[in-house]
C-alpha cells in the first residue's frame, strides 16, 4: 500500500522521542515523502534531463524514471510544495521505492547533513522549476552541491530540471543574480547587468563541460539572448571556440544518456530544441559593453541544429561530435545577428567536423621571459587559428588568422607556463586543435620540502578559490601539487582566499595556509604563515601581500588536517596538502580613503567619492551595488559589521563600464554595516543598513 508522508524535520524528531527515546537535535527543513521510507539501492544508468519548463514532459520523466532502476527520487525546491511527489510516484506507470520532495530555501539548510545524505542515497533527483537565482545562491559552495555532483559523476544517475532547475545543469550557467534578462536587451548589450553568467563553479556535468541551457524557448523567444551568452562565453568566459548552448521549447525535454545520445522528447512536432556551436570560420565581429550585438560573417553567424521533439523521443543529436543526427523534420541552419538584430536561416549543412585535419608537429621555440615562437606542420588548411592563455587563466588570447605556419607570442609573464591550441581552417570547416604547453624563462626553480597526509578519507581539501584559481580537487591521497594553477596578485592589494573543508563527517578542522614570499624555498620566514583556524566551516580570510615580497612566481600551500598543524613541511595522520602558484606583482594604486572603514558619522560617510551605489538603502530581503570598472575583472566585495568583523565577502565578474549586482540579506542581522568594493586599482567603502 502506497505511503504518504508529510514530514517537518523537528516533529518528526519530536516523535522519535516520544516513541523510542531516541536523543536528537532537532533539523529545520521542510520534506514530504510518497512511498517506502526505506532506502533501497538499485542499478541505475546516469543521464540528464533537460526541460524547458510549462507543463511537465510526461515522457521525458518516464525516461528519467526507469534510468533509476525503480529506486529512490529526490525533487529539490527553494520553494513550493510536494505536486511532484504523487505524479511520479503513481501516475506515469513506472514503480519507484519512494519520491521525496525537499525544501532547501537557505544556505543553512543546504548544509544540513541530513539532506546531502538523502540526495546522495537517491536514484533520480529532479529540480524544479522556480528562481535559479535562489539555487545558486543557497546551494553553492556546500554539501548540497557535492551530494549532486556526487550523482551525477560518481554514482551516476539520472539528474533533471525544468526551467530554473534545467538552467543550472550547465557548467556554464544562466545564474539570472540580479534579473532576467530579455533577447532584446541582451543583443542591445552583450554586457547588460541581467547577462550573468556561472563559469565551472556549480554543478560538474562531464558533457555539457562547455554548455550553457535556457528554457521557455519559445515564450518568449529566448534565442537572440542565447546568441548573447555564446558570444560572452566566446570572448571573456574561457570557452573560446568550444562554446555551446541548449536552448529548450516549453513542454519539451532533452534526454541525454549515459552515452551522450540526446533525444528529443515533446507533444507534438511543432516542439523544439535548439543546439548552437561555434565555427572557427565565424565568430562574433563585435561583443562590445554598451554596443549591440554583431555575429553575422557574410550571414554565416553562429550554426545551429533545430530538432523538432515527438513523443517517442526518436529524434537525436549526438553530443560526443556535435554533428550526428537521426530522425525526420530536423534542420540545420544559423543565427546570425547584425547591429543587435537578429535572423534565423534554415536549410544549411552540418560542420563536417573532422574532414579537416588537425595541425601537428607543434613547437615551441625561442623562448624568453616575455615571448615564444610556435610552430607547426603545414595542412590542407587554407589559414591557422591560434590562441593561447595561462595555464590558470580561463579566458584565451585569439590571433588574427594566419596563413604561416608560425607565430610569434610577445607579452607574456616570466616564469609562467601558458597553453596554446591552433586549429586549421578548411573550405569544408575547423578541424580539432592541436595543443602544445610552454613555460616563459625567467621563474627560478626553488626546492620545497614534502608535506603529505597519511589517510584523507575521512578530511580533505575540497575546493581553493583564489583569484583565478577555482579548483575543485576533492580528495588527492594526502597531497597535489596544483603549482601550475596560478593566480595574479598585487602588493598591498587585498585578495580574499575562500577555502572549502571536505569531511566523511561534518568536524573541526585545522588550516593554514603558508606563502613564501621571499621564494627561498621556504615557509619558516616570518610573516609566511598567512593564516591559522580550527573551523569546519567554508572559508574566506582576506590575503593582502606585503611590500617586502618580491616579485614574480612563488609558491601557495595550504593544509588542513584532523590534528592541529605545527609544521609547514613532514606527513601527519589526517588531512591533506595542496600547493599552488602566486604571481605577484608591484604595489597597485590604491584609491583615497581605500582603507578608511567609516563608522562615526553619517556626514563623514557622504563626504566619499561617489564610487559605490546601494539600494534600497535601508535594504530588507535584498540590496542592489552598482559601480563602475574601467577593465573588465574580478572584484571582491566584503561587508563588515559596525565593530569592523567581516560578515561576508564574495568574489564577482565586472565588466567594463556600468556594473549593477544583487544580493540578499540573509545572515545580516539588523544594523549598520560597511561595504567595500575592493578592484584590481583601488579600493571604494560605503555604508549599509539592514532594516528588516
Amino acid at each position: 500500500m502506497k505511503k504518504n508522508y508529510f514530514i517537518k524535520e523537528g516533529w518528526f524528531c519530536f516523535l522519535c522521542f516520544l516513541c523510542f527515546g531516541i536523543v536528537t537535535h532537532a533539523q529545520t527543513y521542510t520534506s514530504w515523502i510518497v512511498g517506502s521510507a526505506t532506502d533501497v539501492s538499485t542499478t541505475t544508468s546516469g543521464g540528464m534531463c533537460l526541460m524547458g519548463g510549462g507543463t511537465d514532459n510526461d515522457e521525458a520523466i518516464k525516461w528519467m524514471l526507469q534510468k533509476s532502476g525503480g529506486g529512490d527520487v529526490v525533487v529539490l525546491r527553494s520553494a513550493g510544495t510536494d505536486g511532484y511527489n504523487t505524479y511520479m510516484y503513481s501516475e506515469l506507470g513506472v514503480t519507484v521505492n519512494s519520491v521525496e520532495t525537499i525544501i532547501i530555501d537557505t544556505r543553512a539548510k543546504a548544509s544540513i547533513a541530513g539532506i546531502a545524505t538523502k540526495i546522495r542515497n537517491a536514484e533520480a533527483l529532479f529540480i524544479s522549476g522556480g528562481d535559479q537565482a535562489t539555487y545558486v545562491s543557497y546551494w553553492k559552495d556546500t554539501p548540497v552541491e557535492d551530494a549532486i555532483n556526487y550523482l551525477i559523476n560518481t554514482k551516476k544517475v539520472p539528474v533533471g530540471g525544468t526551467s530554473a532547475g534545467c538552467a543550472i545543469l550547465g557548467k556554464f550557467y544562466y545564474s539570472a543574480a540580479n534579473s532576467s534578462v530579455t533577447s532584446s536587451q541582451a543583443l542591445a548589450n552583450p554586457y547588460n547587468t541581467g547577462v550573468t553568467i556561472g563559469v565551472n563553479d556549480f554543478l560538474n556535468s562531464p558533457i555539457l563541460a562547455n554548455t550553457i541551457t535556457d528554457t521557455h524557448y519559445d515564450n518568449p523567444d529566448r534565442r537572440g539572448r542565447q546568441t548573447a551568452f555564446l558570444a560572452r562565453m566566446w570572448k571573456d568566459l574561457g570557452a573560446g571556440l568550444n562554446a555551446k548552448g541548449i536552448g529548450v521549447y516549453e513542454k519539451t525535454a532533452v534526454c541525454i544518456d549515459q552515452n551522450g545520445i540526446a533525444r528529443v522528447y515533446a507533444p507534438t512536432t511543432a516542439s523544439f530544441a535548439y543546439f548552437y556551436q561555434i565555427e572557427s570560420n565565424s565568430t562574433p565581429e563585435t561583443v562590445t559593453s554598451g554596443t549591440p550585438l554583431t555575429w553575422n560573417n557574410s550571414g554565416k553567424g553562429v550554426k545551429i541544429v533545430k530538432i523538432p521533439g515527438n513523443t517517442a523521443g526518436s529524434n537525436t543529436f549526438d553530443l560526443n561530435n556535435w554533428i550526428t543526427t537521426s530522425g525526420t523534420g530536423i534542420s540545420w541552419g544559423n543565427i546570425k545577428v547584425v547591429s543587435g538584430t537578429l535572423t534565423e536561416t534554415l536549410g544549411g549543412t552540418p560542420p563536417s567536423g573532422s574532414s579537416c585535419a588537425t595541425p601537428s608537429g607543434i613547437a615551441t621555440t625561442s623562448i624568453t621571459n616575455t615571448s615564444a615562437t610556435v610552430s607547426w606542420t603545414a595542412t590542407t588548411a587554407t589559414n591557422y587559428t591560434v590562441r593561447y592563455k595561462t595555464v590558470a587563466a580561463s579566458t584565451w588570447t585569439t590571433l588574427a588568422n594566419t596563413t604561416a605556419t608560425s607565430v610569434s607570442l610577445s607579452g607574456l609573464t616570466l616564469g609562467t607556463a601558458y597553453n596554446v591550441e591552433i586549429i586549421g581552417n578548411c573550405t569544408s570547416g575547423a578541424s580539432a586543435a592541436g595543443t602544445t604547453t610552454f613555460t616563459t624563462t625567467g621563474g627560478t626553480t626553488v626546492s620545497y620540502c614534502a608535506s603529505k597526509g597519511n589517510s584523507s578519507s575521512s578530511e580533505w581539501i575540497k575546493k581553493v578559490v583564489f583569484g583565478t584559481i577555482n579548483n575543485l580537487s576533492n580528495d588527492n591521497g594526502g597531497y597535489a601539487n596544483f603549482t601550475t594553477q596560478s593566480t595574479a596578485i598585487t602588493k598591498g592589494v587585498a585578495k580574499t582566499l575562500t577555502l572549502t573543508p571536505g569531511f566523511s563527517a561534518t568536524r573541526k578542522l585545522y588550516w593554514k595556509v603558508y606563502i613564501d614570499y621571499n621564494n627561498n624555498g621556504a615557509f619558516t620566514d616570518s610573516g609566511e604563515e598567512v593564516y591559522s583556524i580550527f573551523s569546519s566551516a567554508t572559508l574566506n580570510p582576506s590575503i593582502t601581500v606585503p611590500s617586502t615580497a618580491v616579485i614574480g612566481s612563488v609558491r601557495m600551500r595550504v593544509i588542513v588536517s584532523y590534528n592541529s598543524i605545527t609544521s609547514s613541511c613532514g606527513t601527519y595522520n589526517y588531512g591533506e596538502t595542496e600547493d599552488y602558484t602566486l604571481n605577484i606583482s608591484a604595489t597597485a594604486k590604491i584609491a583615497p580613503q581605500s582603507s578608511k572603514i567609516l563608522v562615526d558619522s553619517d556626514e563623514e560617510s557622504k563626504s566619499l567619492p561617489a564610487r559605490i551605489g546601494i539600494y534600497p538603502n535601508p535594504a530588507r530581503e535584498d540590496f542592489n551595488i552598482s559601480f563602475r570598472s574601467e577593465v573588465n575583472e574580478k572584484v571582491t566585495v566584503k561587508i563588515y559589521n559596525i565593530q569592523g568583523r567581516e560578515e561576508k565577502s564574495f568574489v564577482i565578474e565586472a565588466t567594463s563600464g556600468e556594473n549593477r549586482f544583487r544580493y540578499n540579506t540573509a545572515g545580516l542581522i539588523n544594523g549598520q554595516y560597511i561595504v567595500k568594493v575592493i578592484k584590481s586599482n583601488e579600493v571604494s567603502t560605503t555604508k549599509l543598513i539592514i532594516a528588516n
